[in-house]
């Protein structure tokens, strides 16, 4: 039986990012994001603080994993849904607050295309989302609660 890594996490269908940890804040620097599927390793290309941060991701996790005593990978998931790079962009807006944007940039290989486009740009947008959403918490004091 085959479950996703979404599938392994806390909540079905849904994967969910623990944490980022990086060796310095400038270009040049890695980043490695953890989510519950494993970490995707981000070499940060454009540290210009604090209106952008962009990144490549050389690494990621498997898609999916084999449920089985035996370690058995699936050839056939590899390289059909990859992050390529991905960016931060903080503007200010004219009433004093910020917005935030999150741009990832991927490839899906998958078949039907349309079919699985649809799919793999909405597990993206919710990591996008919940990404987001602690940034915000975090900026506003409210991670945690």
């Amino acid at each position: 039986m085959l479950r996703s890594h979404a599938e392994r996490g806390n909540e079905v269908n849904r994967p969910k990012a623990h944490y980022t940890a990086g060796a310095g804040a400038a270009t040049g620097a890695v980043r490695h994001c953890v989510f519950s599927a494993g970490p995707f390793v981000e070499p940060i290309e454009v540290w210009d603080e604090p209106r952008r941060l962009a990144f490549r991701v050389t690494e990621q996790p498997a898609p999916m994993e084999e449920l089985s005593p035996f370690h058995i990978h699936p050839p056939h998931l590899d390289n059909f849904l990859v992050s390529r790079r991905g960016e931060f962009r903080l503007d200010r807006r004219p009433d004093g607050r910020t917005r935030l944007e999150g741009t990832t940039w991927y490839t899906n290989r998958m078949w039907p295309a349309d079919y699985r486009g649809a799919w793999s740009d909405a597990i993206i947008h919710r990591i996008h989302r919940r990404v987001l959403e602690h940034v915000r918490d975090t900026a506003e004091g409210r991670a945690g609660r």
